[in-house]
């Protein structure tokens, strides 16, 4: 695999596209729903990329320029190689590649140092897919697959198990994998009343987990500990003990964690 899957940020990124035929076309249909500015420059543009220009609100600029081999650009994040001149995309690869621009060419792949996946987005998730070794046709038809696929996940369900996530991190959980696995795969636990009920209750592992699902799922009773009914003293001897289960200093007491420095630190707390 020559190119890794990674996700470029393009908020308040500036991207170009050299060209301003068909090919630069399809390099604007690429990057045309990013969060990026998109500057093109050619002598010429196409009636579809000066309609989705005057459409995009300022997002899209145009300027008409004879782009020579020679041709200087500097200040973008991204380039995008696309005229309809081979030796000029040729002469242009080389300068980006000199000053190790983000660059893909679109007429060959050649040493471009990205590839542009063709994407969609479903809430938090984005899919994507790879098509520098397919034929445009095929890769729509693939696309389109992907696009009907992506529509069988429950985007409530995954902002959910998301937001529980966040709150068994805070709680400095254990075998926080298992745990949103077990809830996914749940068809009767009520994930909304499992995020309700679980910040008062400490959530250590499995087990613990589990317990809740019951109580919420079968009205069984709870034997978990309340976060809040534990008092100081308590959460330090917890901690301490803790820490002796991973330490070889098995003689820790109070005193040795300098707790008095600390009492300044009031505004670290929530």
């Amino acid at each position: 695999m020559r190119y890794l899957p990674v996700s470029l940020d393009t908020f308040e990124k500036k991207i170009l596209i050299l060209g301003g035929g068909y090919l630069a076309l399809s390099a604007l249909k690429t990057v045309i729903d990013t969060e990026a500015e998109i500057y093109m420059i050619a002598d010429s543009f196409t009636k579809d990329i000066v309609k989705k220009s005057e459409e995009s609100d300022g997002k899209i600029k145009l300027k008409e320029h004879q782009i020579e081999k020679d041709f200087k650009f500097m200040g973008f994040d991204y380039v995008l190689i696309a005229t309809e001149d081979f030796e000029l995309n040729e002469a242009l690869e080389k300068r980006a590649h000199g000053r190790n621009m983000i660059y893909q060419r679109f007429d060959i792949f050649s040493k471009s140092l990205m590839s542009i996946n063709k994407s969609v987005e479903r809430g938090p998730l984005t899919f994507s897919l790879n098509s520098s070794r397919l034929n445009p046709t095929i890769t729509d038809i693939i696309f389109e697959d992907l696009k009907e696929f992506s529509q069988k996940y429950n985007l409530e369900k995954l902002n959910i198990l998301s937001e529980i996530r966040s709150e068994l991190v805070r709680k400095n959980s254990q075998n926080i994998d298992e745990i949103i696995s077990k809830l996914y795969e749940s068809e009767t636990i009520n994930l909304s009343t499992f995020l309700e009920e679980m910040p008062e209750y400490k959530i250590e592992d499995l087990k613990s987990s589990e317990d809740l699902l019951n109580h919420i799922e079968k009205g069984s009773e709870i034997n978990l500990e309340r976060e809040s009914s534990l008092e100081d003293d308590q959460i330090i001897k917890k901690n301490l003990d803790d820490a002796k289960n991973f330490s070889r200093d098995k003689d820790l007491d109070r005193s040795d964690l300098n707790l008095e420095s600390f009492h300044d630190l009031d505004k670290f707390k929530k």
